[in-house]
Formats: C-alpha cells, structure tokens, sequence
C-alpha cells in the first residue's frame, strides 16, 4: 500500500512541474525611475523612455541620451507550518539594463535599448519538506527593443518599438519525498536496510531541467500628451511575449551513489513503482515548454506642481492570466501544471524634487496585488501581495553626465497558501517574503 502511495504521488508530482515563479516580472530597468517607484508613462525620460512610454523618447535633449545601469536584489522567502520553518538562501539577482537614443530630424527620434524584463533566482534547502514542488530555479530573460518615436508639436508625440525576447531556465525539484524510500524496505533484503535507514534524511531522488528559448517577438506602443508646461498624460502597452524553449534537457539525480545503485536494483523487480521507473527513465531527455512574459497596460499622470516639485501617478495592468496553465512536454509524456494566475493591477505613485542644478532627490511608494490562485499555490510561487518604498538622487558632475542612484524595500504581505488536488491539501503553509534592493545607473547626454 506504501508503494502505490509513492506511485501516486509521483505521478501527481510530475504533472505538478512547473517552472516559474510569480513575480518573475522585473520592474527595475532605470535606476533614475525605480528612485520614484519605477513609473514613467507620462515622463519625458530620453532614452529610458523607450521602456516606460517609447512615445517620450521624441523629448530626448540632445543628439544622443546613452543610460546604462544595475540593480541587485537581495531577497529571501520564509516559510512556516506549525513548529516547521524554511527559509531560501537566494543569490543576489543583478538585473542590468541600457538605453542609447538618437536625434533622426527634428521631429523623428530613434533608439535601441537592452533590458531584463523578467528573472527570477530561488534556492529553497535541497532537502526541505517542499522539496518535491522546488529545490532552486533560476530564470533570465533579455529583451532587445529597436524604437522609434515621432514628436508632432510640444504637446504630442507617438512611439513604437519590436521587442525581441529570449533568455534561459535552470530549476530543479525532487521526485520523491524525503523519508519516502523507507516504503522500499519490503521489497530489499535485510543487508541492504543500511543503505535506506543513512539515507531518510535526503531527498533521494531529484529532477534537474534547463534550456533555453528561442527569440520570441511582441511590441511596445504609446502615446504622450502635455496639454500645457504642468501636465502631461500617457499611455503604453506592451504586449505579451511567449517564448518557447525547444529541447531542453532533464536529468535525474540521486541523494547518494548508494541510493543510485539500489534504485538501479529495484527497477528490475516486478513490485517496484512504474512511476519512479517512468521518472528515472526521463534521464537524458529532452523537453518542450511555452513561457509567457506577461503584456502590460500602463496608464499615467504626471504634474510639475512648482519648479522645483514633480508629482506622478500611474496603474499598471499585467496580463498575468497567461500564466493560466503551464505544460512541459517529453516525447512521450505532457506534464500540465495548473496555475490559474489572474491579472492584477500596480498602483504606483513618485515625486521629483529639485534641490540643485547638480542635485536632484526621488521618494516612490508601490502596491502590488499578487496574481496567485490561493489554492493552486506552491513555494515555486511564493506569491504575495507587495507593499514598496522607494528612495533615490541623481549627482550631476558635469553636464554631461548623470550619476543616479535608487534603493527599494519591498514588503510580502504574509501569505497562507494551499496547493489542493482532487478535493485534497497536499502541502499548505505561511509564505513571507522581504527583498532589498540597491541601484546604480550612469547617463550621458550630448
């Protein structure tokens, strides 16, 4: 009876795979912006604007706006049930991105910028009692954005730009439940009971997945207004990017060269669990997924009260209902993963104050709602909803040349989650996540 336990849980594992955790938007590729709660629409931001509003690009000073930077992020999940506790020891995340504008004529403007518009870096203990839904993932992706913007009169301007996506996926999660392979005691002789009893404390059997995808294409458009010197209005989109990972490989790993031997022994015996020998044999193959970088509506207001004090408000809107469902295909065997992410909106608002024509300070603060189905909810998707606070100046040495700097708290509501099958909590528990992060960009203008 054990046995089949272990079979049915397996199976149900598998198809439980996914690779993504929520929150795999990154919202930091300006160093200037993230000091006010990283919104844009309605900014007339040079070559930054190409991300934010490409229609704000046409307001670029100069002939030339060249901005590039980094932020790390430091962050970590904590997770509770009852007496037990786990917490991730991530590494620092180190987003980049860079923006170069050009003046065309008067009018047409162009540029290219490289960001990263998605990522995300999780290291849960290899053997924790979540270890079948996640041990460490970590997902990059790059988006190139040629774009042009076209500037009719001081009051409206238009913008577009082909965004081209593409990046890699590393993840790894467990089979078998750790403590589980004690259920394979009846099937072994007494001499081989040893190597079962050193090994109940880890995971004994592990799944590693990487890849990388293809280039996949969407398009970033907007429209800016100023109907006077004080305020101005935007609106952007950027539309949804699926990018498709071809032949990606899977590789099986055991908890000790022991426990690979005996699992080697065992698969020849009749009793033994179709489901492990179905998961051991994924060994070396390869693997098909779709991984959707979700579109975003952004709508924005931004009004110079005084001349030294700049005000800007804006909602975001993220298509995250197309994380709905997430499929991991093999040659002979579709693993489907339910998810049932809904869209959410970001409600962002930031202020600019002119100290000096050499100093200028930013404040922001951030409300996110997490998109995350309660019920469908696993600690490779520690969703919550999110709270932030912003900071950050800009030096100007010369003027040329900007020296920006920003730091972002952002706070995890704490969060009860449950992933539920067929009527039944297979793994529930507190999620609380915190990350810090630091910023460093440079901007040149001539």
């Amino acid at each position: 009876m054990r046995l089949k336990k272990i079979s049915l849980f397996i199976m149900a594992n598998l198809v439980g795979l996914t690779l993504m955790a929520e929150g795999y938007q990154l919202n930091t590729q300006s160093t200037r912006q993230l000091g006010m709660g990283h919104l844009g629409t309605a900014l007339k931001l040079g070559g930054e604007s190409m991300l934010f509003n490409p229609a704000g690009l046409s307001y670029m000073e100069g002939k030339v706006d060249l901005s590039l930077g980094a932020t790390a992020i430091f962050s970590k999940v904590n997770f509770t049930s009852g007496s037990y506790t786990a917490q991730t020891d991530n590494p620092i995340g180190t987003p980049l991105f860079g923006y170069a504008g050009f003046k065309i004529t008067e009018n047409l403007y162009a540029g290219i910028s490289i960001t990263n518009p998605a990522g995300n870096s999780l290291v849960w203990p290899d053997n924790w009692r979540g270890s079948t839904y996640i041990q460490n993932i970590s997902l990059k992706v790059f988006s190139v954005q040629p774009t042009i913007s076209y500037k009719f009169n001081e009051h409206l301007s238009i913008g577009a730009g082909l965004m081209a996506d593409f990046g890699s996926m590393d993840m790894s999660k467990g089979i078998m439940p750790v403590g589980s392979i004690a259920a394979f005691l009846p099937l072994l002789p007494e001499v081989y009971h040893p190597v079962i009893n050193n090994n109940l404390n880890v995971s004994p059997l592990d799944m590693h997945l990487n890849g990388k995808s293809k280039i996949g294409f969407g398009f970033n458009v907007g429209i800016l207004y100023s109907p006077n010197d004080k305020i101005s209005i935007g609106l952007s989109y950027r539309s949804k990017v699926m990018m498709k990972l071809n032949n990606g490989t899977a590789e099986i790993n055991y908890g000790s060269a022991d426990l690979e031997a005996l699992f080697a022994m065992l698969a020849q015996s009749p009793n033994f669990p179709a489901a492990v020998k179905g998961a051991m044999m994924l060994d070396g193959g390869s693997f098909n997924a779709q991984l959707p970088i979700p579109s975003n509506t952004n709508l924005g207001v931004a009004w110079r009260a005084t001349e030294k004090v700049l005000l800007s408000a804006e909602l975001q809107y993220v298509g995250w209902k197309a994380y709905d469902t997430l499929s991991i295909v093999f040659p002979n065997v579709t693993m489907n993963s339910p998810k049932g992410f809904s869209n959410t909106m970001i409600y962002r608002i930031g202020t600019e104050f002119y100290c000096t024509n050499k100093f200028t300070a930013r404040a922001g603060f951030v409300y996110d709602n997490t998109p995350s189905d309660l019920t469908l909810y696993t600690p490779d998707s520690p969703g919550s909803d999110k709270i932030s606070v912003t900071t950050g100046f800009t030096y100007k040495p010369a003027n040329f040349m900007d020296i920006d700097f920003a730091f972002q708290y952002n706070h995890g509501v704490k969060t009860n989650g449950k992933y539920i099958q067929n009527n039944t909590i297979l793994f529930e528990g507190d999620y609380k996540t915190t990350a810090f992060l630091p910023s460093l960009g440079l901007r040149f203008k001539f």
